[in-house]
């Protein structure tokens, strides 16, 4: 088996580029899902690692770290035909893309400055289970699919 090449920076920002393009596609430029997006890609091609729990103890700011960190073009270009396709027809691909942007959005309250949410930090306990649970769907989903779903 031969080793795997490591992608060169114009790969990198290549993908990166059409991914972000394909994703403010799929959510049709809307305004809190495009900043959604854009955190999302963002985390994904840092090379910091995930942020922590922050000072109120909420999951805000934790993100999963069960995705592959390896860098495949064949996942990424699956992944953008995914997007392409939730941005030309409103099936079911536009419909988990939206909700990939609405749980991103109510999981991380500090975020956005018009947040309603008022929970407290010992409220946070049995959303800390739910999104774990949401975490596993989505990889199974992304091992299922052969895309890069976060």
């Amino acid at each position: 088996m031969a080793a795997a090449l490591q992608p060169s920076r114009l790969d990198i920002i290549r993908a990166y580029r059409h991914l972000l393009r394909a994703g403010l596609q799929a959510v049709q430029y809307s305004s809190p899902a495009r900043y959604c997006i854009r955190s999302k890609l963002r985390h994904a091609f840092s090379l910091e690692s995930p942020p922590s729990m922050n000072a109120s103890g909420s999951p805000a700011c934790q993100l999963p770290t069960v995705f592959p960190k390896a860098f495949s073009q064949a996942r990424i270009d699956n992944t953008i035909r995914f997007l392409d396709t939730a941005a030309r027809r409103l099936g079911m691909e536009h419909t988990i893309v939206k909700h990939l942007c609405h749980v991103e959005y109510r999981r991380n309250p500090h975020m956005f400055p018009r947040n309603i949410n008022g929970l407290k930090p010992n409220d946070w306990e049995p959303l800390n289970v739910l999104f774990d649970e949401y975490d596993d769907t989505l990889r199974m989903l992304n091992e299922t699919m052969q895309v890069e779903l976060r």
